[in-house]
């Protein structure tokens, strides 16, 4: 295939890489916890590291597919920087942060069927 097509189609070295990530947050928390908490994880953790991200959750669960802020891939230490932001934080119980996958094409297979970081679930 040629490149202008290869990057028409964003295949190969194209190819624009993104994770998932999902997260639970404890039970028992005052009303409006999580709205709250979902602005400082989009401002501290997304934001923070160059990155925007779309999914959503309700109460305690969570889920985000989370890529490059502009053209290109996330770097692992990108990746890995979202998982301490979250680590750090006394209001999540557990989190997972998938493996990288196709964000134009779709994975291969689930976005969490690979090795996670995380804690407690």
């Amino acid at each position: 295939m040629r490149k202008r097509l290869r990057k028409k189609r964003r295949l190969a070295e194209f190819r624009e890489s993104i994770f998932g990530v999902r997260f639970s947050l404890s039970d028992g928390l005052a009303p409006g916890t999580d709205d709250e908490f979902l602005w400082r994880f989009l401002d501290g953790a997304v934001e923070a590291n160059g990155l925007a991200c779309g999914g959503g959750g309700q109460g305690a669960a969570w889920e985000f597919y989370v890529q490059l802020a502009g053209r290109g891939s996330p770097s692992e230490a990108q990746r890995l920087a979202v998982g301490t932001w979250l680590g750090q934080q006394a209001e999540v119980r557990a989190y997972e942060l998938g493996d990288f996958f196709d964000g134009w094409h779709g994975p291969d297979e689930a976005p969490y069927a690979g090795p996670q970081v995380g804690h407690g679930a």
